[in-house]
């Protein structure tokens, strides 16, 4: 074994079990709320009529709460230690670590700072001490992106357990469909993946199915867009620049100059989305025709792009979440390792830093600033990030296709 490899690895443990040690005994007391009283549910009365409750999130989830019962045990073990439930967080914020590091010469040869990454307080925020679930959905589509250039299979049942996970992976699909496009090569492979794919689905419905969990479940599925009709919840995104007063108390089927506030929202990420991700297309469209594997190039346009469409979603659609940014951070790192730029990293992981901590402002130990924390000041701090990260982008297609670029060249 190559023994920087080894030194990796060991590094990667050590810390994971750190951080596993100093878990912050803190979290979203409203969200752990909802944690708490679906894990009794799942305790008390069984996986399979889970959707028979309030319980409104997807099965990938249900299955995490559902083995945190059966290591607790009990209903007091449950309630006393919900705090480890950021375990299963914290596992996938390592995930694309652990795979890319652990076997990096087979799926990805570019040398990854990984404490870059896992010493973000930015990317760790979100599991570690409010105690979501984004790094979940987040991660294994971001693994499915990068595996399925090489196995489209896995990388198809990766990302079918991403949509599984949380309805907002569907941000990745028009990536994914690139990247599955230019790896399946024969229709073998797309019968395979067809036929793996209904079995892992009806392996995650298997409990609901004679309970009508399945029918709840698509209900859940098909209003979730609606379930909140606000214009941001704490997004500070680009309605915060725009709009007047709170968006946070504004409908988003009200009206802004002509058509409503969602009906425009949804034209400019389209617009914004599809502008990015047509030289996504192109790029693939010629490696697939000359029959080449992708360069250092094509990893820059495609982590570039896959992080800007995530952006964009997040900055102009209606009814996000603070958190719905968390894709992001890991998307431009990966730009940052491949192309040697980390300025777009870094500036993506103030504003959405901010967002997370100004919605949990008791637990760093400094003095929150207006100015500093001010909704507006970190919509323009996403404005910026927004108008950098696509000048990168315009500025990467321009230099043309088929480009073999020496370690940050693109961004001198």
């Amino acid at each position: 074994m190559d023994d920087n490899l080894k030194r990796t690895r060991i590094e990667i443990l050590l810390l994971f079990a750190l951080y596993i040690v100093f878990l912050p005994r803190v979290y979203m007391t409203y969200d752990m709320g909802f944690w708490t009283d679906w894990a009794l549910y799942i305790h008390q009365h069984g996986l399979s009529v889970a959707y028979n409750s309030t319980i409104n999130y997807f099965p990938v989830y249900l299955y995490c709460l559902y083995l945190y019962d059966l290591l607790q045990g009990t209903a007091e073990n449950i309630v006393h230690n919900i705090n480890n439930l950021k375990l299963f967080f914290v596992f996938f914020d390592f995930l694309p670590v652990f795979v890319l590091c652990f076997f990096r010469q087979k799926i990805f040869s570019f040398r990854i700072p990984y404490l870059y990454l896992l010493l973000n307080i930015a990317y760790i925020f979100n599991s570690m001490i409010w105690g979501q679930m984004d790094a979940i959905h987040t991660n294994l589509a971001f693994l499915a992106i990068v595996i399925g250039i090489v196995y489209p299979v896995p990388a198809t049942l990766l990302y079918l357990l991403a949509l599984n996970a949380k309805p907002q992976a569907i941000e990745f699909l028009p990536v994914i469909a690139v990247v599955l496009w230019y790896s399946i090569k024969n229709i073998r492979t797309v019968v395979t993946i067809t036929i793996a794919a209904c079995a892992l689905q009806f392996v995650l419905l298997m409990p609901f199915i004679s309970t009508g969990g399945v029918g709840k479940l698509l209900y859940i599925a098909t209003h979730a867009v609606d379930l909140y009709n606000k214009l941001s919840i704490s997004a500070f995104n680009f309605w915060y620049i725009v709009a007047r007063g709170n968006p946070y108390f504004i409908n988003d089927k009200d009206t802004f100059i002509i058509f409503s506030y969602k009906t425009i929202g949804l034209s400019l990420f389209c617009m914004a989305a599809l502008a990015a991700w047509v030289p996504l297309f192109r790029r693939f469209r010629q490696l697939k025709k000359e029959g080449q594997s992708p360069d250092q190039y094509t990893y820059q346009l495609l982590f570039l792009t896959a992080g800007m469409m995530c952006l964009y979603f997040f900055y102009f659609n209606v009814q996000m979440h603070e958190r719905y940014a968390h894709p992001i951070i890991i998307l431009f790192f990966f730009y940052s390792v491949v192309s040697g730029n980390y300025r777009l990293y870094l500036l993506a992981s103030i504003p959405y830093f901010l967002s997370l901590d100004k919605c949990f402002p008791d637990y760093l130990p400094i003095v929150h600033y207006k100015i500093i924390f001010a909704s507006r000041v970190i919509a323009i701090w996403y404005t910026i990030t927004v108008a950098y990260g696509s000048y990168l982008l315009y500025r990467l297609v321009k230099q043309g296709k088929g480009a073999l670029l020496t370690p940050g060249s693109a961004d001198q």
